[in-house]
């Protein structure tokens, strides 16, 4: 008896130490820099309230400039009325729009791994809700261009700063889910923004729609102010202010760094399927009122402007879905091979990119061309197109910030960028598209991107950990032991 309360006592005292211990190594993280922390203390540092937060105010920051890009397209005539213009001249400024778009990534990205993902996002909200009050009260078309121009050069900045916050704040194998709420936010505003300025210009002036915009931005600007805690990590300021005694350090900025990112050729590839998603998403977004309103007679542009609510649930519904799948694919294979590979978490979209999407436009463009099943048809496969979509871009998003690290922001901008890029051309181009050779037709070479895009992925799953000059035979990824940790 006396040797069992020995051995308890031992047990008891042993299980204090280790107690001891563990209190102790947790204070210590807390005094550790992040650039002094371990992968492991780095993603834990944080509680799950406070990532939840942060992933909110990212989300809610990349829907306000999608929600811009295409919240005014119901309004057109109305602008073009005020400004004495054609709307061709006006929906010009959507393209514009997006190729500013595609030049911010190239601007700020750097600049967030140089000071700081909180100061990007600070300035970038202020910036942007300074520009949408400016273009809520122009006074001509140049005013209106220049300061739409503008709001978008500030407002895409939180797409690869975005990306990269939850880079720096979850590990690889939960980033997928975090990604997809993330990106819910900028398939949403594409889809709802048309919606939300149709019902605006049904029963006020169109200038309503921008100072809507400027208030959601001082809405986020506060809540990213009050919560938003900089997530960055081996910030080039901040090491380089360490090392020097002046009051003024010169930190170098190469804007063009991020376009010599794709010089990899699997970001490359990875660039290929964005443009596609990407190409098709304005392709089917931007023409819905010239298609729809003749088609079935609609004249209000609130009635156009409900038509985007299809997509716009489609990309809601792809949200709580597309994340989690992505972030599936990678526990199955990290358990199926006993590593981590970057190029898993694309097998999640293989589904949704090589058949949901190019299936679901053909049958949109063609049944409108051929005015075959009435509303139901189109609405439906509008809805399938914005599922696909968002369940295969959290895959490709977190696949640019896991297969190239030491890349940091780089890797997602240059995504971003060519993606915009290809959302101009789309905007600038469809409509000329339908009229010339119809929205049947059209929609087909819609089909014919996605294709293509698709056989990028297929590329990458295959020798896409090559391509990055990994060897498959040598466990350089995590291990899946290290990764039940997180």
């Amino acid at each position: 008896m006396s040797e069992y309360h020995n051995e308890k006592d031992t047990d008891t005292s042993a299980s204090k130490e280790v107690d001891r211990q563990v209190t102790r190594i947790s204070s210590e993280d807390k005094c550790l820099s992040v650039d002094e922390m371990t992968d492991e203390q780095f993603y834990a540092r944080l509680s799950p309230s406070r990532k939840r937060i942060i992933v909110f105010i990212v989300s809610i920051s990349c829907l306000v400039s999608p929600l811009s890009s295409l919240a005014f397209l119901p309004a057109i005539s109305e602008i073009a009325a005020q400004f004495d213009t054609s709307a061709t001249v006006i929906n010009i400024s959507s393209a514009a729009y997006c190729v500013v778009m595609a030049v911010s990534p190239c601007l700020m990205g750097p600049l967030g791994d140089i000071y700081g993902r909180r100061v990007i996002f600070l300035t970038c909200l202020t910036f942007y809700t300074a520009t949408s009050v400016c273009v809520a009260v122009s006074q001509n078309l140049s005013m209106f261009f220049v300061f739409r121009c503008l709001t978008a050069l500030s407002g895409t900045a939180f797409f690869a700063t975005g990306s990269s916050v939850i880079g720096d704040i979850y590990p690889p194998t939960d980033r997928g889910n975090a990604m997809g709420w993330v990106l819910s936010g900028s398939q949403l505003g594409p889809a709802f923004g048309p919606c939300l300025g149709g019902i605006i210009v049904n029963f006020a002036s169109w200038r309503v729609i921008f100072w809507v915009l400027a208030g959601m931005g001082l809405f986020v600007l506060i809540m990213a102010f009050c919560f938003l805690v900089e997530t960055g990590r081996f910030l080039k300021y901040k090491q380089l202010a360490s090392n020097s005694n002046s009051k003024f350090v010169f930190v170098p900025y190469n804007p063009f760094r991020v376009v010599v990112a794709l010089k990899h050729f699997s970001l490359m590839l990875a660039g290929m399927i964005s443009v596609s998603l990407h190409y098709n998403m304005y392709a089917l977004l931007t023409p819905i009122r010239y298609v729809m309103n003749p088609r079935f007679k609609l004249e209000e542009p609130l009635y156009a402007g409900l038509f985007y609510l299809a997509p716009g649930v489609g990309y809601l519904v792809g949200s709580f879905m597309g994340g989690r799948w992505a972030d599936y694919h990678v526990r199955k294979y990290i358990q199926k091979r006993g590593r981590r590979v970057p190029e898993d978490r694309l097998r999640s979209a293989v589904i949704a990119h090589g058949l949901a999407l190019p299936g679901s436009i053909l049958i949109y463009g063609w049944t409108l061309d051929k005015e075959k099943g009435g509303m139901v048809i189109p609405v439906i496969c509008m809805f399938v197109c914005g599922v696909a979509q968002t369940i295969c871009f959290p895959s490709v998003n977190t696949y640019c910030v896991d297969s190239m690290p030491h890349l940091k922001g780089d890797a997602i901008a240059s995504n971003y960028m060519i993606r915009f890029l290809a959302a101009a051309v789309a905007s600038a181009t469809i409509l000329t598209q339908i009229k010339h050779i119809g929205i049947g037709w059209t929609c087909t070479i819609s089909a014919f991107i996605l294709w293509l895009g698709f056989l990028s992925n297929a590329l990458l799953i295959v020798f896409g950990e090559r391509l990055r000059g990994e060897d498959p035979k040598r466990n350089t990824e995590i291990e899946f032991q290290s990764q039940s940790k997180y």
